[in-house]
Parts: structure tokens; sequence; C-alpha cells
């Protein structure tokens, strides 16, 4: 028997995960897009305040149904909603001193990343099969190897193999042995190694804050469902936190990187590495993304840390509050007091007519019930009535403005600036030739933005220069100097 049933289950399994399931989407490539746009960047947030993100991913849809390209018309709230039952984004609240209540915030969850890893990595430069991939598989097999060899000598005799070779070489450099530099591909494809190693970093973070953030649902539920003492609940929160670090590979990634922190030596070495290799002539075809991606990879490690850490100070913050908070004497002291209030009250409705009252400066017939004063103010009808309607203010109402007054001080008018563009050769002469209500600063802007959005126009290639006479809807005048790009294809090439 094969295991081709035990094969097509896995991959059911697999294709029901909520990475595939991003990928397998017909708005996949759009939802990829819009989450790297916003997390995905050098330096880019880890959480994003709700309504800004939401402000965010609304304008970039504006901007691709600008362009020409599909998107969805629900409102970037019920977009982003949806994302966050997908598994996609994690909605997390978060207190908000300006308002003085919680807001929420937006973060990526690590299906997400998974999936903005796997796209970057099949559209970007593939790593091929070559020395320095079968190195790096060399070099981890030997440390693997050491570790596990549970003989003392076979130990011993690796480690001396290796500081012999490691003597040999540095005696052959001491001897006036030549030491030629590494060809620029060789040092490219050791660095795109290093780079699939780097990628994988964030996600395991995040895996890492996922396990820390489902530990603090489960031992908040434990706490409020009261069917495990506090204590018990408590050393279960410490051992599986311990374990965290322990039963997986991402939790191990993460003690490793919590140790790198803390090691400046190490830290200041690994720093001086990447400037070595961003110093080497094979740097040069590397985009800025990437030169600036491996630059940071001391920052990328200690957000990753702290991403996780932050997890952590939010469950521990959690279960502080409701320790304090919760008194299981107190609550036992208040169920019973009720229950001898109910007593009371049943045996004193048995001996007493239904126009009974009941003296309330009489003492209280159970011990056990402690009132240490009872309302006295009761609710007055009069503090509810409705306040006095407002003053009219038809004489001094404001002047209405027109839909074209409020047009006159919005943004770049679009649909005119492209029926104009094939008017003219570059965006000067087109600029000098538009009526007065089109040569706004916003509609210069607009002007360059279709430069290069529809014909490929590159601000910093071109080499021709231009001044801009733009008039405000006030009649203010004001010059400004830029490039003269092109409006046809391939015309600053």
């Amino acid at each position: 028997m094969s295991s081709i049933r035990d094969d097509l289950a896995r991959a059911h399994q697999a294709f029901t995960r909520p990475t595939l399931t991003l990928l397998r989407r017909p708005s996949g490539p759009l939802v990829v897009a819009l989450l790297t746009c916003a997390f995905g960047g050098p330096g880019a947030a880890r959480r994003i305040p709700a309504e800004r993100f939401h402000a965010q991913v609304q304008g970039l849809l504006a901007e691709l149904a600008l362009h020409g390209h599909e998107v969805p018309d629900a409102p970037a709230r019920e977009l982003v909603r949806g994302w966050v039952r997908e598994q996609w984004l994690s909605l997390t609240p978060v207190p908000d001193p300006d308002e003085g209540e919680d807001g929420e915030e937006y973060a990526l969850t690590s299906h997400a990343r998974d999936a903005m890893d796997h796209v970057s990595r099949v559209s970007g430069e593939r790593v091929l099969l070559g020395e320095s991939r079968i190195r790096t598989i060399l070099d981890a097999a030997r440390r693997c190897a050491l570790e596990a060899t549970p003989d003392r000598d076979r130990r011993v005799q690796r480690l001396e193999e290796q500081i012999a070779q490691l003597s040999a070489e540095r005696d052959r450099l001491l001897a006036g042995g030549e030491s030629p530099p590494a060809s620029d591909e060789r040092v490219l494809g050791q660095y795109l190694d290093l780079e699939d190693l780097l990628s994988a970093l964030p996600g395991d973070f995040l895996r890492v804050s996922e396990e820390v953030r489902r530990i603090h649902r489960e031992i908040v539920g434990d706490f409020r469902a009261e069917q495990r003492p506090s204590g018990e609940v408590l050393d279960d929160y410490l051992r599986r936190a311990a374990g965290i670090l322990t039963e997986s590979v991402s939790g191990r990634a993460f003690a490793g990187a919590v140790d790198l922190a803390r090691d400046e030596d190490t830290l200041q070495a690994l720093q001086s590495d990447l400037t070595t290799i961003l110093e080497h002539g094979f740097a040069a075809g590397l985009s800025p993304e990437q030169r600036s991606a491996l630059r940071r990879t001391l920052e990328t490690i200690g957000e990753g840390v702290e991403l996780v850490l932050e997890q952590r100070r939010r469950l521990s913050a959690s279960l502080r509050s409701h320790i304090l908070r919760h008194d299981p004497l107190r609550d036992r002291e208040l169920d019973e007091a009720l229950r001898a209030a109910a007593d009371q009250l049943t045996q004193w409705m048995a001996t007493t007519g239904p126009r009974a009252t009941l003296d309330l400066d009489a003492p209280i017939p159970s011990a056990r019930i402690a009132v240490t004063t009872m309302r006295t103010r009761l609710h007055d009808p009069a503090d509810d009535a409705s306040p006095p309607p407002l003053r009219e203010h038809d004489d001094d109402a404001a002047e209405v403005s027109s839909l074209e007054e409020l047009r006159r001080f919005g943004g770049p008018d679009f649909e005119r600036l492209r029926a104009a563009i094939p008017s003219g050769a570059g965006t000067a002469e087109v600029f000098d030739d538009l009526p007065d209500d089109l040569r706004r600063p916003a509609d210069l802007m607009g002007l360059l933005h279709l430069a290069v959005a529809v014909t490929g126009a590159d601000p910093h290639t071109t080499t021709r220069q231009a001044v801009y006479t733009t008039t405000r809807p006030d009649g203010t005048v004001h010059r400004f100097l830029g490039p003269d790009l092109s409006l046809t294809a391939g015309g600053d090439a």
C-alpha cells in the first residue's frame, strides 16, 4: 500500500490553512499587495491604529482604481474586518490616552507574513544550487554533528580538525600567501543564502507572539470559569510560557534572538560583518530595498524580540489585573449575604399581609448581613427633562458654498488633466497651455503624478527642468522649479 491517502489528507489540511487560503483567493494578489504596502516596507509599523488603517486601505484602493485596476466596491472597514475573520490580520484593543477610551490596532498574523514571504520569494531572484548553498549545508551538518556527538573523544577529534584547518590558513597568510578577493558571483550567492535565512525571522517571531496570545486567551478563560484554583492556573501559565521557548522551532529561534540581543559584542560583530558585505562590489547590483533590509538586520531582530515581549507583558498585565480585582473570599461573602437576605424575605412574606411594610430603621434579623448605608435619594423624573430647544439662527446663517467653489480648493482634476495629456510632448508645455482654473499647485502635482503613472517617466533620471507658474483660487501666483517629464512612453529614456 502506498502513502497516497496520508499524503492527500496532509494536503487537504494544508490547503485549509489561512496562508494557502489567501494565496488561492481571486483577490489574493490585491490583499497581499495592500498588506505589503502597509506592513512590509523597511521600517514599516508593526501595528497600525484601526481608523488610520481603514483610511490607508481606502486611499490605496482609490489609487488602484484611478490606474484602471479592478477593486472591490465594499468599504475598507468591511474588507479589513473580513481579513481579520480569515486570520490574515489580528485586531487588538489598546488604551487611547488622547480619547480617554480604548482603541483598536491591526497587526499582521504569521499566516499573512508567510504569504507575503512566499510571493516575495517566487517573484524575486531564485537562489540556485551552487557552492555557497552546498557550503551552507556542509557547515550546518558539521555543527549539528558536533552537537549530536555523545562521544567525548570524537568531539575532541572534530574540534582538533577544525583548529588544524584554521591554523593552516592563518600560517599561510602570515607567510605571505595571497588572499584573493571573492568574486561578485560568489558573494552574491552567499548573500542570497543569508537573505533567505533573514526573511524567515519575522514569520518566526509572529508565530511565537500568536502562541503567547493563544495562551493569554486560554488562561484568562480559565480564570473566569473558576473551575480550577487560581494557583493551579498560574502554575499552568508559567509552565506553558517557559515551554514556548523550547517546544517549537520558532520558540527556540526567539530564545536565540534574545540571547543575541543581550550580547553587545556579538551585536557589534554582526553589524561589522553586515557593513563589510555592503562594501563589497556586488552590493552595487542590489536594489535599495535589499540594501536597506540587510542594513536593518539588527533592528529587525530587535523589533521581533520586542513584539513577543510586548505580548508577554500584556498577558502578565491582564493576569495581574484579574488577580487584584478578583477576590474569591469577598465573592463568597456576597453570595452568602444575598442568600441570607432572600431567606429572611421569604420568612417575612410568609408571616405578613399583602400591604405590610418593613421599618428600615429596625435592626436586621440576620447578623450575617451588614448594611452600612441605604440609598436615600430616589429617581426624580425632572432630572430627565429635555433641554430647551435651540435658538433659530436664520438671520445670521452662514453662506452656502456651491459645489464648484468647493472643488476649486480640492485635489487635482484628473479627468481634465488626462484629456490634456495628448496635446503636448512634456509636462511644462501642457501645463502652460492649461486654463487658469486648471493651473493650481494641486493640478501641477496631479499632472506630474500622471506622467509617472501613465508613461513611466522617472523624475530622478530626467535632466530637463522647467519653471511652472501656478495660480491659486484666490489669485495668488506661485512659481515652482521642477522636472519637465515626457508624456510619451520612453520619452525620458
